[in-house]
């Protein structure tokens, strides 16, 4: 059992302990931690103490949180309580919970994207990986549900990895700052104590050591930091959610463009012996549908009033944690997907080939443009679209229209033929497995 929950209803609530109950309280207290050393260096106080959080009994302090609302304050009551006197008077000096809390969810958030980057690396190389060495496996484009022209599983491939490495390099730039301001912002108890360069330098000092950006200004009420982050981990989400959304799709039997190697024990039905159900798929899909309204809320909470918020600021803690929680499940599913993940190159080819030959068409209309204008393609193009056999109908119209001289029937033979690169795919499929060899991991 992790400090959230049991996992009942989430099954791989296991992998996100990185953002449970536990973490926020380790982030709580290395947040305090820090401070109170910062406060010891800058000569306010003088002793050292080190605090467990793992020896503070967590539901009592959960329970203790209702009588303020947050959990900072009993949480202080604690810390000075294990600490000896005088040093015990600095301990939150000059803080507000508000302060604590926002630094030790950004803790929290930073740690959290830090732990998925791993999995997400290894998701990005096998995406590469698959991307390259389908280049040229022909598969059926679609378009609105339907067929519509021929592209290849490497670039299909080639655009889900974009979509997961842009939004991952995304979510690695987004900003996790300390939240250091005092009661209303102006951080005047230290200042009175440190003079204006010295609470500064401590504020600088306590980011340092906990690993957060030192921000200038406050962001009590100025929320862009959190709704920014929010975001950032969503679509990320959501670009982990469209890897198994596809993998959902192109395994299925009737389509059968993919394969997925599900293990021993993996998948069942409770009532379907016959059944392996896409599970690492799945769940990446529903997390993926989560995401919007939990970075919602972080949005809806930037409309923050004062100096320090009444609710929007507390509606903030669960959706972000959430989230956070979401992407550690989602990037360790994501990996083991992508390990799992194959294309199943003579079945995309069958699936192109089975129809009528009509996927060709855009592009025989367009050669036949060139030669005999837009008009007479489009006519010659309807015509052997109705014959139903459009590849052979259209290269016979070709044969026998006097104004198609050779070279053209022989782009028009090349773009009614399956196989090999499709337009710019090489290209795109290059750029995008640079690209996502270059995202920091």
């Amino acid at each position: 059992m992790t400090g959230f929950d049991s996992g009942l209803l989430d099954p791989t609530t296991g992998a996100a302990a990185e953002a449970d109950d536990r973490a926020v309280l380790r982030a709580l207290v290395d947040v305090e931690a820090a401070h109170l050393e910062a406060l010891v260096a800058a000569g306010v106080a003088s002793g050292s103490v080190r605090w467990a959080a793992d020896e503070i009994d967590l539901p009592a302090l959960a329970a203790a949180s209702a009588s303020g609302g947050n959990p900072v304050i009993p949480l202080v009551a604690e810390l000075r309580r294990r600490t000896p006197a005088p040093l015990a008077d600095a301990v939150h000096l000059g803080l507000t919970s508000q302060d604590v809390l926002d630094s030790a969810l950004m803790l929290v958030a930073a740690r959290s994207i830090r732990r998925a980057a791993a999995p997400v690396g290894r998701v990005l190389e096998g995406l590469a990986g698959l991307a390259e060495a389908h280049r040229t496996t022909p598969v059926a484009g679609r378009t609105l549900g339907r067929q519509a022209a021929p592209t290849t599983a490497g670039l299909r491939l080639a655009v889900l990895l974009d979509g997961v490495a842009r939004t991952r390099r995304a979510l690695g730039a987004a900003e996790t700052p300390l939240q250091l301001g005092g009661s209303v912002g102006t951080l005047a108890v230290l200042t009175d104590r440190l003079g204006a360069d010295g609470a500064e330098a401590l504020r600088t000092r306590v980011a340092a050591a906990l690993g957060l950006a030192a921000r200038p200004g406050v962001w009590h009420v100025e929320r862009s930091a959190v709704s920014l982050l929010g975001a950032a981990v969503a679509a990320h989400l959501g670009a982990l959610g469209r890897l198994g959304l596809e993998a959902v799709q192109g395994s299925r039997p009737e389509l059968g463009e993919l394969e997925l190697a599900v293990g021993a024990g993996e998948g069942g039905s409770s009532a379907m012996p016959q059944k392996q159900n896409p599970v690492a798929a799945v769940l990446l899909v529903a997390n993926a549908r989560r995401a919007p309204g939990l970075a919602a809320t972080l949005l809806g909470s930037q409309l923050a009033l004062d100096e320090r918020p009444a609710g929007d600021w507390h509606a903030e803690w669960q959706p972000l944690r959430e989230l956070l929680r979401l992407l550690l499940e989602s990037a360790v599913l994501a990996e083991r997907l992508v390990a799992a993940l194959d294309v199943d190159a003579p079945r995309s080819r069958a699936n192109l080939e089975a129809g009528d030959g009509s996927i060709h068409a855009e592009r025989a209309q367009q050669v036949l443009a060139q030669r005999v204008g837009r008009s007479r393609a489009a006519e010659l193009t309807r015509t052997a679209l109705a014959e139903g056999d459009f590849v052979a109908a259209i290269r016979r119209a070709a044969v026998d229209d006097p104004d198609v001289d050779e070279a053209t029937r022989d782009r028009l033979a090349a773009a009614t033929t399956t196989g090999g690169t499709v337009g710019l795919s090489d290209r795109l499929i290059d750029a995008s497995v640079a690209a996502a060899r270059g995202v920091d991991r």
